[in-house]
């Protein structure tokens, strides 16, 4: 049982790395010039070639009869606009700079469903929500010199808004599907809709270095495709709070990554705001599991 828990932290401890590591990637194929919804399309085209043979494998199948509207719409959140702002927002700021504000995702979620299915919290929850919009303000308010551009900023923020509607859109599939089969759906559904959308940026295609290419394929097959699967296996042995704190690896692994392999530098003050987040994650996390009937 420990044996299974100590495998479970490491890849989780994975997992996350490469998760921060993808925004690294992606600035890299956009700095090559892969126009935004180019190297989305590519990347769940790829993905949904790797998934759907090994969800056949393990599901039988991939469909999911009446729930495929819904998850049609979880790939139009989560992949096509998502994706169609971070990579937006990805040419125009850091990827340190945007990986802390998708940080924000957390908090946002709990403020809907707050707002949405009034849920109540505590005082204590209240004061991680506004650690983590104060944080939030600093990485913005940061922009130029360094801190990228206030509308890249800005545009991670939607980015970050449409993640959090992905993720209350999504739990009654995996209530209803397996998570394999759902996710197998999601990139094959959101490579149907970014294969138009790429079309368009046809006139901005030009010829990409290697170095491009196999960032595009780490991302597609390491970061999502396996990354997905060594997910699975996680969290069967894993706690729910466990799971919840390895997500603040995210923003620093893209940091140093950005630092390393990108000469990228936080400012002070985004290095402030960034502590910010990560203490209200923390916090909040500690606090969900104290007072597990606050959770949805």
């Amino acid at each position: 049982m420990q044996s299974a828990r100590l495998r479970g932290i490491a890849l989780l401890f994975i997992v996350n790395v490469m998760w921060g590591l993808s925004f690294i990637f992606s600035k890299t194929a956009l700095g090559e010039g892969m126009p935004p919804m180019t190297l989305a399309c590519l990347r769940y085209v790829m993905t949904a070639l790797l998934l759907i043979p090994l969800c056949i494998k393990t599901d039988g199948g991939i469909r999911l009869y009446k729930w495929a509207p819904r998850a049609l719409l979880s790939a139009l959140l989560g992949v096509v606009l998502y994706y169609f702002l971070e990579y937006t927002g990805l040419t125009l700021t850091t990827a340190s700079a945007a990986s802390l504000i998708i940080a924000l995702v957390p908090m946002m979620t709990l403020l809907a469903r707050v707002i949405l299915y009034h849920e109540k919290i505590g005082p204590a929850r209240w004061v991680c929500v506004a650690l983590s919009l104060v944080g939030v303000y600093f990485v913005i308010a940061a922009s130029g010199e360094g801190g990228g551009s206030l509308a890249g900023n800005l545009v991670m923020v939607l980015a970050a808004l449409c993640w959090t509607g992905y993720i209350l859109v999504t739990p009654k599939l995996m209530q209803a599907c397996s998570s394999m089969r759902v996710t197998t759906w999601q990139a094959i559904a959101a490579a149907i809709l970014l294969c138009p959308i790429a079309l368009t940026e046809r006139a901005s295609w030009v010829p990409v270095s290697p170095r491009a290419w196999l960032c595009i394929f780490v991302l597609a097959a390491v970061c999502s495709a396996l990354c997905y699967v060594l997910y699975g296996v996680a969290i069967r042995s894993v706690d729910a709070l466990t799971v919840s704190l390895f997500i603040n690896i995210n923003p620093i692994a893209a940091c140093i990554g950005g630092a390393l392999f990108l000469s990228e530098r936080l400012t002070p003050l985004q290095l402030l705001g960034g502590g910010l987040i990560l203490l209200s994650l923390l916090a909040d996390s500690l606090l969900s599991v104290k007072n597990p009937k606050t959770e949805a």
